[in-house]
């Protein structure tokens, strides 16, 4: 019934609005559905401000009524109904005119020879519109139902390059002595397009840097998801203004081909954004960037940003530099310098199910990361995904500062020497490592489905001339499934180890001993879990050995998310991980809960209310985030 709902939705849309004045319309023996749509459909005749409803208009405005309601219920495949109309005269010269309608037994679809022909007919997404077919044999006649599903399967082929699809026959044949309908349809694809030529009109970049945006090759199969996508890459890149891709279709060539012609206005551009927010995990965040591009007409292009975050009263500045190679397609040197500082609490956990820590000390922690590599674009076959590869070696260079603090523990650290380099102390390290990601999304809104690989390998060693020598290995998954037209499925995992040095220091107060656990692992390659891109229920980043980080991560999470809206949906989550040292105690802590999603025009809205499954008492936690998860 939602279906039908729908469809009559649809034609409400289409139909003429009634326009109420001198003549009202009341429908009897209708449900909701049907009345809306006879009321819609019916031609009021309007008499006048001045002039009375007299009684020779009677018979025209009954007339018109019965074949207005005739009309509104035939799509419904309500064909023979019986219709009786009167009209009551009101005091003031309106008049209501009462249809009374029995709609009789629906036109049933007895025969159906619905096919697919030329070479299209094995296509995996045609075939799965031909196997979804709504009106087999027993089903009501729904018009709305045959011309949409009509409109679907041309758009499924012209999306997928069958420019040329038509119907070699289309018949929707009635028996009303029988009260029976008959389907035929038969489509022809006609033979599928590839991509053309690609003519980029005047601009003042290099040759060579433009030809090399598109995810295709000339040959390749044309898709409407293809060109969408090579539209999108074109304003990615910054370089433009404004930007027109114009398709003609070329269906002389054998095969048939699509040739795009592009034309851009290529300036250098000084672009300046911010962004000012507030999380219920990390407090006030401000953000500032610039960007300009192309710097030069081979397509550079400089990042610049700085940001503040309450939390720890962090601050950022970012710099990023991107070169292209010349002569080399889809790659880029590279270099990047973070500039931070911020302050951090140390704190300890007597039993890691206390959600509340001692604290021990408090201080400052100053970094310096320099990166430097050559970052790769491939595109996967079929254009859909993008692969990242980047070859790099990095620099950090951090120094903390730390005070003792707390009447318990803090006066026997602050006179322990073994607890000198842990509260103060510098780290560098120099490391070479590779990195990669894969990123394949599409659709919109709730339709947004796909995924994202990340994944590293970094390794810092004393012969570099670091201080502190680590490996480290990192693999994470988003994926994201539309099931069905409102419902889709969330997962992530993640999954990091690090081979580095961890030290534990013990704090002998009066009432017992306090064992202290820290990686030697610079902060900066921490693994913190906690959050709400993370387990939900717990702090941001506060689930770690004595919340400081840790060498490893295990994370995991399912979501499921029903749409009861067009803009709306509500999500159950189960989310479980943590960050460890220790792979033989991993302690993983489970969090769960529900959500709401608004898909609004500044992007996806989640609000999360999650508990803390594994801390006593079992709290629950507010998480608000903005933007698709994928990402």
């Amino acid at each position: 019934m939602a279906k039908f709902q729908r469809i009559a939705c649809l034609l409400l849309l289409v139909l003429p609005a009634v326009a109420f004045g001198d003549v009202r319309y009341v429908v009897k023996g209708l449900g909701e559905t049907l009345e809306a749509n006879v009321l819609s459909y019916v031609d009021t005749v309007q008499i006048g401000p001045r002039a009375r409803f007299r009684p020779k208009d009677h018979d025209k405005v009954i007339e018109k009524a019965i074949a207005g309601a005739r009309a509104a219920l035939r799509p419904f495949g309500y064909y023979l109904p019986e219709i009786s109309a009167r009209i009551i005269q009101g005091n003031n010269g309106s008049a209501i005119v009462e249809l009374t309608i029995d709609p009789g037994s629906p036109v049933r679809v007895t025969g159906v020879d619905v096919n697919i022909t030329g070479p299209g007919s094995k296509d995996r997404q045609i075939r799965s519109w031909l196997n979804g077919w709504p009106l087999p044999k027993g089903t009501v006649l729904h018009q709305a139902t045959w011309e949409q599903s009509k409109q679907d399967v041309i758009d499924i082929a012209h999306d997928r390059g069958y420019l040329g699809a038509e119907f070699s026959e289309h018949a929707l044949e009635i028996d009303l002595d029988r009260n029976v309908a008959n389907l035929r349809l038969v489509l022809n694809t006609g033979p599928r397009y590839v991509m053309g030529e690609i003519n980029f009109g005047p601009h003042t970049l290099r040759p060579g840097i433009l030809e090399h945006v598109p995810r295709f090759e000339m040959g390749d199969f044309y898709t409407a998801e293809l060109v969408s996508q090579f539209r999108t890459d074109l304003w990615r890149t910054g370089f433009f203004d404004d930007i027109s891709v114009i398709e003609t279709q070329r269906p002389e060539l054998t095969p048939p081909a699509v040739d795009f012609d592009v034309q851009v206005t290529t300036e250098t551009r000084n672009e300046y954004a911010g962004a000012l927010g507030w999380g219920e995990a990390t407090g006030l965040r401000l953000q500032a960037n610039y960007t300009r591009v192309p710097i030069s007409s081979y397509g550079d292009r400089l990042d610049l940003g700085i940001g503040y975050q309450e939390l720890d009263n962090q601050y950022t500045l970012r710099g990023r530099y991107l070169k292209p190679l010349r002569n080399r397609a889809r790659k880029w040197w590279e270099a990047e310098l973070i500039l931070r500082y911020e302050g951090i609490d140390l704190d300890i956990k007597i039993d890691s199910e206390d959600e509340e820590a001692i604290r021990v000390a408090s201080g400052d922690l100053q970094e310096e990361h320099y990166r430097f590599g050559r970052l790769q674009l491939r595109n996967s076959k079929g254009g859909e995904a993008q692969h990242f590869t980047t070859p790099l070696v990095q620099y950090l260079n951090s120094n903390r500062t730390f005070d003792a603090i707390g009447p318990i523990v803090g006066p026997f650290i602050q006179t322990d020497p073994e607890f000198d380099e842990w509260l103060r102390g510098s780290d560098s390290a120099l490391s070479i490592g590779y990195d990669y990601e894969v990123i394949d999304v599409q659709g919109r809104r709730f339709h947004t489905a796909g995924y994202r690989y990340r994944a590293w390998a970094f390794h810092s060693d004393e012969a570099f001339g670091s201080t502190v020598e680590f490996t480290q290995l990192y693999l994470a998954t988003r994926q994201s499934y539309v099931w069905t037209d409102n419902l889709k499925f969330l997962f992530r995992a993640e999954v990091g180890y690090t081979d580095a040095e961890v030290i534990y220091l013990s704090i002998d107060t009066p009432d017992e001993a306090i064992t202290v656990e820290q990686t030697r692992l610079p902060n900066f390659y921490r693994f913190k879990a906690g959050g709400s891109m993370s387990v939900r229920g717990y702090g941001y980043e506060e689930l770690s050995n004595n919340d400081v980080g840790s060498n490893n991560i295990l994370t995991g999470s399912v979501e499921v998310e029903y749409r009861f809206l067009r803009s709306w949906s509500a999500a159950a989550f189960f989310d479980i991980g943590n960050a460890f040292n220790d792979w033989s105690e991993p302690e993983l802590k489970r969090g769960i809960g529900v959500g709401l999603r608004w898909y609004s025009f500044a992007g996806e809205i989640r609000v999360d209310l999650a508990q803390a499954v594994d801390y006593e008492g079992k709290p629950w936690r507010w998480h608000l985030t903005i933007g698709t998860p994928l990402l």
